[in-house]
């Protein structure tokens, strides 16, 4: 397995596209699968640092996906950068896909020069502290009880 930029492996945006709208999807109401395809194609050929959208690959067939966006909350815009969109397929999760996921994340986040990173998650807490996130804070979001977590990026290496 390895992870490469989504913007150097283009032809897998769809289905990344596809993976995220169907995860997350239900919290956009006015939105389709198709729209969230044309705003994805558009972030990711701007020249712009964010969003850093990566893809996990086994095999040259896509595994998994996380990115770095500036903001994820509407509620925090004063936190910044936040790791988003973590996904690994379902018959790939618990081979440690989404950890590797996440440490490239942190270390690209280090190489921009950040010095923490912010992550919400409505059910994956336990997960992100056993590979060092620390709580932030709790709070009703989209009608939902999330956690929201944070990283030290002053403790990754490269």
């Amino acid at each position: 397995m390895y992870i490469d930029y989504l913007k150097n492996k283009k032809e897998h945006l769809e289905t990344v596209n596809s993976w995220l709208y169907k995860q997350w999807g239900h919290h956009d109401l006015n939105g389709s699968e198709k729209e969230w395809l044309v705003k994805r194609r558009k972030k990711l050929n701007n020249n712009k640092l964010m969003p850093i959208i990566f893809v996990a690959l086994k095999d040259e067939t896509p595994v998994g996906t996380a990115s770095i966006v500036k903001n994820d909350m509407e509620t925090h815009l004063e936190l910044e950068p936040w790791m988003a969109n973590v996904y690994v397929r379902k018959d790939k999760r618990g081979k440690g896909y989404g950890t590797k996921l996440v440490e490239r994340i942190l270390k690209e986040a280090k190489q921009c020069s950040f010095s923490e990173i912010y992550l919400f998650t409505p059910d994956k807490k336990t997960f992100y502290q056993r590979i060092g996130w620390e709580l932030y804070g709790h709070e009703d979001y989209r009608n939902e009880l999330v956690d929201i977590m944070k990283y030290d990026l002053k403790r990754v290496d490269g």
